[in-house]
């Protein structure tokens, strides 16, 4: 029994596969992560699923350079995989997270921790899709990669045992929608922007089809340096966490999380390219989630017809000048003195307020010919800081002690966007607040 089993584990070698007796095609045996590990070394061949999903870059030689990370019954805490090609088009290019790989001769190594190294010279490798439902026939596969009959029973096993165990925390996964400060989650994102800030610090700008909750204001990103800064690619936020910082929320990296990319294709992703869909088709759906069912009655416009605009759609208009109507909060105005709003409703200050929707911030200013028609008249300076409270959502009564909050409401408001210089208009262009009225 020990003879047989010893020749049931012997790891195959380059040109070592033995013919099959019928057809003659190679023979390989696949041997569980967890037992390719006891050989450090040796040429082995694996069968299992890619849980994490790294980008190619170049080496520090002439090749281009892939990890991915695998895992299978045997280890679920998995192991890394890197390739090696004289170009990027011969890397593994997985579809989705949840794919499953035949590795074939791959050299397991260790430096600090077990991995699995490729080499372009003899090993070899096969993409299937993970789904249950899918075709046996592999997607991708090397130039030296040669399937074996028994290849379809192990991608079988494999996707019955993805079913129940599929890659990523599900139960901790959240959308920007749900997230709460101090909660920790994933994060499925679609990564739009990344920045280094002037204390070497990595920004990511992020959007998952969904919007954040409206924060609450005091009355008075990220330190991972991440490869791919030129493109936009989706991505899974691993066990990260957020707060809100001035009015926005800001994720924060741990050093237990990871990050890892995400394909076009990968579920999660198409789950919520479609969720957008809907959402976006639906004139209602399509406004600010936290302003639902309906905005304040803070507020009244003129144009009560015009169609929705985001504030984002504004800024990258194909035209510096337009006027549109859009669903925004008042998160901040200066000047905010009572003696200085009098001034404005007679017709000699001008007034700036900054205003939020789920896709931008802005600066719009009252112009002083508005200040009138904005408050709804010459009024006292009680009156002006009544209806201002209002519309920066500042409580009227609160506990003495409390910490003071204020949540504004989310109005109405017509804007026009306008230009200070006719030989810099895109430099110069600036928001006005116009046909819009607050009420008493």
């Amino acid at each position: 029994m020990e003879e047989a089993g010893a020749r049931e584990r012997k790891r195959p070698r380059e040109g070592d596969a033995a013919p099959s007796a019928a057809a003659g095609e190679a023979q390989y045996v696949y041997l569980p992560i967890a037992d390719a590990l006891k050989a450090p070394g040796a040429r082995v061949c694996l069968f299992a699923t890619v849980a994490e999903i790294g980008a190619a870059v170049r080496s520090r030689g002439t090749d281009f350079t892939l990890t991915l990370r695998i895992v299978d019954q045997s280890r679920a805490a998995g192991i890394s995989v890197t390739f090696f090609a004289d170009n990027t088009a011969l890397l593994p290019c997985v579809r989705s997270s949840g794919d499953v790989i035949s590795l074939h001769n791959v050299v397991i190594t260790m430096h600090g921790e077990f991995f699995v190294t490729f080499n372009k010279k003899f090993s070899s490798f096969a993409l299937f899709e993970g789904k249950v439902s899918t075709e046996c026939s592999p997607y991708q596969t090397s130039m030296k990669y040669h399937g074996s009959k028994h290849d379809n029973e192990f991608l079988t096993q494999m996707r019955m045992w993805l079913v129940s165990h599929p890659p990523g925390l599900k139960d901790l996964e959240l959308q920007l929608r749900s997230i709460k400060s101090d909660s920790t989650f994933d994060l499925v994102c679609k990564v739009l922007h990344v920045r280094e800030t002037s204390s070497s610090e990595w920004i990511f700008y992020v959007w998952d089809g969904t919007d954040t909750p409206a924060t609450e204001f005091q009355a008075m990103f990220l330190k991972e340096v991440f490869h791919l800064q030129k493109n936009i690619y989706w991505a899974r936020f691993c066990n990260i966490t957020c707060k809100q910082e001035f009015g926005i929320w800001k994720g924060v990296l741990q050093p237990s999380s990871r990050l890892r990319l995400l394909s076009h294709e990968d579920g999660s992703v198409v789950d919520r390219l479609k969720m957008y869909d809907s959402r976006i088709a639906n004139q209602v759906h399509r406004r600010p989630m936290a302003s639902l069912p309906e905005a304040s009655d803070v507020a009244d416009v003129e144009y009560e017809t015009a169609g929705y605009t985001t504030l984002m759609e504004s800024l990258i208009h194909e035209q510096v000048t337009h006027k549109f109507k859009s669903l925004v909060r008042v998160v901040a105005a200066y000047p905010c003195r009572a003696s200085d709003l009098s001034l404005l409703s007679t017709g000699n200050y001008c007034l700036r307020l900054t205003l939020e929707d789920p896709t931008a911030r802005i600066h719009a200013y009252v112009h002083k010919d508005d200040g009138a028609k904005f408050f709804g008249g010459f009024l006292t300076s009680e009156a002006l800081i009544r209806k201002m409270n209002k519309l920066l959502g500042i409580p009227e009564d609160s506990e003495e002690g409390a910490p003071l909050t204020r949540n504004p409401p989310w109005i109405w408001c017509c804007l026009k966007s306008y230009r200070l210089d006719k030989k810099d208009p895109w430099g110069s262009r600036r928001y006005r607040i116009f046909g819009t009225e607050i009420r008493d």
